[in-house]
């Protein structure tokens, strides 16, 4: 298979920079003529196709901000994201920004994204789900992207996030007040995010003087057909606690199913709480207590934090927004 060739590589071997090939790609009138000529050799004789959508994005006046999200296989879509990012749409909106959306699963998928492709295009990049050694962030320094992540990781410096320590406090404060402490705690992935989580429950557990051996934290519970097939295994050894914790208010609907499917109740025989306040969880029978994210307040410090990076500014500080407790009545 021919080798596809990037305006990285024609910068490469023409020895003019990014921007000088870009100019000419694009056919500016501020380019030396010989320049021009060597350039479009280089061009010529690699079979460049360049990409006509970074072209486009070149001509934009506005800020373009790649966001980018790792999933794994099999996670199901998460509805808190998608309100997420009506919010940032909006505030990018307001701002003259350009979103653009984009999914990777492993790094073989870098090799055709716009990170890879079009790097010289985007001039902020937002990351969700960073993993240790994420490629990601390498090409982003590589491209010399400035780049924010979405809840806190060891790996960026700057990051817009949850207070996950103090949602995860309070959550179980409420519980322990309800008499509640056999918590089973369903989490994703064994990330930065659900690290803090299971954490700070323990924190609390702790802090009251319960001991841990109550809780029980359970990891990789990434779609609803694992979770479900988790709980019916604790129901059917008659090993039920007393609340199930889900990290995600969508995943409770696995936790409902498998509870009803064996003919018991919400919160007779279990109590569920979930993570999120998607606006489902009020529809659910029974409605879902859930720690509440402020979706709009996220986005709009997220944009903050953008605006600062593109100033300049020295020195910026990452950002949490406090979640706040919605108490409904799937809880006893």
């Amino acid at each position: 298979m021919d080798r596809k060739y990037t305006i990285r590589d024609i910068a490469k071997i023409s020895g003019f920079s990014f921007k000088t090939v870009s100019r000419v790609i694009n056919e500016a009138e501020n380019v030396k003529p010989s320049t021009r000529e060597k350039i479009l050799q280089v061009i010529a004789a690699t079979n460049f196709k360049p990409n006509s959508y970074a072209q486009n994005l070149n001509t934009k006046m506005n800020k373009n901000i790649l966001v980018s999200i790792r999933k794994t296989r099999g996670q199901n879509t998460t509805q808190w994201f998608d309100y997420l990012m009506s919010f940032m749409i909006e505030k990018a909106y307001a701002r003259q920004f350009t979103i653009i959306q984009e999914v990777i699963y492993d790094d073989m998928d870098l090799q055709n994204s716009m990170l890879e492709k079009s790097g010289g295009y985007i001039d902020a990049l937002v990351l969700f789900y960073l993993k240790d050694n994420d490629k990601r962030i390498e090409l982003a320094n590589r491209s010399r992207i400035p780049f924010i992540s979405f809840e806190k990781n060891s790996n960026a410096q700057i990051s817009i996030s949850n207070n996950n320590r103090l949602g995860m406090m309070e959550a179980a404060e409420f519980l322990f007040s309800r008499g509640l402490i056999s918590i089973c705690l369903l989490l994703g992935a064994e990330i930065d995010v659900n690290i803090e989580r299971a954490k700070a429950i323990k924190e609390s557990y702790t802090n009251s003087n319960i001991p841990l051996e109550q809780l029980e934290v359970v990891y990789d519970m990434n779609n609803l057909e694992a979770i479900k097939q988790y709980v019916d295994r604790r129901i059917e050894e008659n090993r039920l606690p007393q609340v199930f914790f889900v990290s995600g208010d969508e995943k409770a609907m696995a936790v409902y199913h498998s509870v009803y499917e064996h003919e018991l109740s919400i919160p007779k025989d279990v109590s569920v709480i979930g993570f999120d306040n998607i606006q489902i969880s009020k529809y659910y029978s029974p409605p879902l207590t859930t720690m509440g994210q402020d979706f709009e307040q996220l986005a709009e410090e997220m944009f903050g934090l953008l605006g600062k990076l593109f100033a300049g500014e020295e020195n910026i500080q990452s950002v949490q927004v406090d979640p706040k407790l919605i108490v409904r009545q799937s809880v006893k």
